[in-house]
């Protein structure tokens, strides 16, 4: 690892930066299968089904801490919360973390995506929904479950279009999160389904601080969200409220969403098409 290293992202034991890729001691002798970053914190699979976080503790982003006043944690942690069933990926941006396990059950915790607060233990969420994908803002998130596309959240960049159509207003379905120690239910939460494109189902999703995108299953990109700097790629520096289908030239060799990814970084998004 290397870089910024003030809150202890950096699995270092200490909070000092470095300029040059070095070891992390903690995995030398440890498989590591799946890696996640936030924007002070880092979330580590290991094979043997272990979940370990470090880094900026004050949204819950890495597990339940010691103390309310843990601000960091320096050296990997545990993060409990996973013993009955099997972690396939992880997520991080901001200040969420999430999990995905093997059967579509979304484990989300951090900075409140869900509900009113913070959480500093995993816990299930939608479980009537299966879910494939995962894609985290700063204060949204994307899931995709069935080639069914819905968000958490918010963008603070939204505001109405007079005149986006009614059919283009999102949907909300009743549907409602678990404790994942507890199995308890809890508020319904503010999961919002976005309405399908012309009928095609969402093959890919990607989602950067405040902005999102998809490919259908017919290789079609589309972005909405924040747009100030221009990752919306749609010509101008407009926020858009619903998915906007971004002109990529000629598509001819793309006949499906398998020859198109997309990715979103913090203010910019790349799409790559295979030669």
């Amino acid at each position: 690892m290397c870089g910024e290293g003030s809150f202890g992202q950096l699995g270092t034991g200490d909070n000092q930066s470095r300029n040059l890729p070095f070891e992390v001691p903690f995995f030398t002798t440890k498989h590591v299968e799946k890696l996640a970053f936030g924007m002070r914190h880092s979330l580590v699979l290991l094979k043997g089904n272990s979940v370990y976080g470090f880094g900026s503790a004050r949204r819950g982003q890495v597990g339940k801490s010691a103390s309310k006043n843990q601000k960091f944690y320096n050296i990997p942690r545990l993060i409990d919360g996973f013993r009955n069933c099997k972690i396939v990926n992880l997520y991080a941006n901001g200040d969420h973390s999430a999990a995905l396990d093997e059967s579509g059950q979304l484990y989300i915790w951090g900075r409140s995506l869900v509900g009113e607060h913070d959480d500093d233990q995993p816990r299930a969420a939608f479980p009537s929904l299966s879910i494939s994908q995962v894609a985290l803002g700063w204060h949204h998130a994307l899931v995709l479950s069935g080639g069914e596309l819905y968000t958490i959240g918010a963008y603070r960049h939204q505001k109405r279009d007079p005149d986006v159509s009614e059919k283009a207003v999102v949907q909300q379905p009743n549907l409602t999160t678990t404790s994942s120690n507890h199995h308890e239910s809890s508020s319904v939460s503010n999961l919002e389904k976005v309405p399908s494109i012309d009928g095609e189902k969402v093959a890919r999703i990607a989602a950067g601080t405040e902005h999102s995108a998809l490919v259908t299953e017919s290789g079609a990109l589309f972005t909405w969200g924040w747009g100030e700097h221009g990752q919306l790629g749609l010509g101008d520096t407009c926020d858009q409220v619903v998915p906007q289908r971004v002109n990529l030239g000629d598509s001819s060799s793309r006949s499906s969403a398998s020859s198109l990814a997309v990715y979103c970084g913090s203010g910019f998004t790349v799409a790559v098409s295979p030669a």
